[in-house]
Parts: structure tokens; C-alpha cells; sequence
């Protein structure tokens, strides 16, 4: 019990480190060798999503995903609010380059880095970790994500541009010509929000010309 509520206090201190403003803020809480994470962000719909993302683009995943651990020394708090002693966790976080095929709204350059929550490292973990509605990236798998940008950020990317999901539902799958949301409602297993590319690269276009107009 004390190594989950050090790990929920770790990996939520670690990923509110990034967080700016406008961002998304996520409590993972671990469960065996998945976790589930609470998105901070509700956004669902595109409108929702283009407001907070600030890259938008169609991209096919040209590298494996690179775990990284990091590592954080939590003090262990005892009886009458007394610290006892410390503990490490160890936190798996992934980094996977994409090739960008189309961008909606930003300037990326032609390949970009997206890091997520878990990932394989045999000195931490027995299997491969990872978020229910954020599983690894595969290689060649394509997609159209909205994403922050967490470039310079002084954990994950003090030198070097990096950037995440907003939520699950700012991640849609590419399946021939059809695309899927990865974002799921609290309580209910994944909802898969489908439609054609096409259909939605107008959502965008449109959500992006409001977002873009004086006001």
C-alpha cells in the first residue's frame, strides 16, 4: 500500500512538472503491471481539442519507442505526520519519433518526438508497462494526433523539443481510411470515436479557422 501511494505521488509530481497553463495534468495511478490514468483535460470533441492543443498533424511512427527511468527519492511518512525514511521509485516514461506526413496547426519540423507514460526496462519492470488508453506506439502504425508542446521542459526535455498527447481522445488511430479516438469515459471501457480521415480533417479545418478568427 505504501509503494502505490509513493508511486501515484511520484508519477503525478513528476508529470505536473511540465504542465504549463493551457496543458493537461495526469494522475496515473499504477495497477500491477498497467496503469490507468485521470486526465485533467476533458476535452472530447475536436472544437475542445484544437482549443488546447498546440500541434496538430498526421504522422506515421518511423522508430520504436526509447524508455527512460527516472528515478525520485520520496520521504516514507510514519505515525504523528514523522518522516521514517525514504524510498526511490522509479518512474517509465517512452520517447517515439514520428515522421510528419500532414500538419493542421503549427510549423513542426519533418519529425517530431511524443512521449508517453510506461514503457520496457528490464531493470525496473518484468513486462511491458503501459496506459490503457495510451498504449505504446508501433512502428509504421499512423495516426492524427493533437499534441502540447513540452519543449524545455527541466525533467523530460530540457534541451530538446518535446511534446504529449492531450488526452486519449486527441489520439486517433489511422486504419485505411478510417480513424478511431483512443479516448475513454470515466467508468466505461475504451470508446472508439470513429470516422473517416476526410470527415475528420474538416472538423479540424473548421475548428482551427474559428480558433484562428479575431475576437
Amino acid at each position: 500500500m505504501k509503494k502505490t501511494i509513493l508511486a501515484i505521488l511520484t508519477l503525478a509530481l513528476v508529470l505536473t512538472s511540465c504542465a504549463k497553463a493551457k496543458d493537461t495534468e495526469v494522475a496515473p495511478v499504477f495497477t500491477g503491471g498497467s496503469s490507468t490514468v485521470e486526465w485533467a483535460s476533458k476535452a472530447a470533441t475536436v472544437e475542445e481539442l484544437v482549443s488546447e492543443a498546440d500541434l496538430i498533424v498526421r504522422v506515421r511512427v518511423i522508430e520504436a519507442p526509447v524508455t527512460r527511468v527516472l528515478r525520485h527519492e520520496l520521504p516514507v511518512w510514519g505515525e504523528n505526520n514523522k518522516i521514517v525514511g525514504s524510498e526511490t521509485f522509479e518512474a517509465l516514461f517512452s520517447d517515439t519519433v514520428f515522421e510528419v506526413v500532414k500538419t493542421y496547426l503549427g510549423d513542426p519540423p519533418s519529425q517530431i518526438t511524443v512521449m508517453q507514460i510506461g514503457g520496457y526496462d528490464p531493470t525496473v519492470s518484468k513486462g511491458i508497462e503501459e496506459v490503457g488508453d495510451d498504449p505504446l506506439y508501433k512502428v509504421r502504425e499512423g495516426y492524427i494526433l493533437f499534441l502540447v508542446n513540452i519543449s524545455g521542459d527541466q525533467i523530460h526535455a530540457p534541451d530538446r523539443e518535446l511534446y504529449r498527447i492531450v488526452n486519449p481522445f486527441g489520439r486517433y488511430g489511422i486504419d485505411g481510411e478510417a480513424v478511431f479516438s483512443y479516448g475513454q469515459n470515466s467508468g466505461t471501457d475504451a470508446v472508439f470515436v470513429t470516422s473517416t480521415i476526410k470527415e475528420l480533417e474538416l472538423q479540424i479545418e473548421q475548428a482551427v479557422d474559428l480558433l484562428k478568427r479575431p475576437d
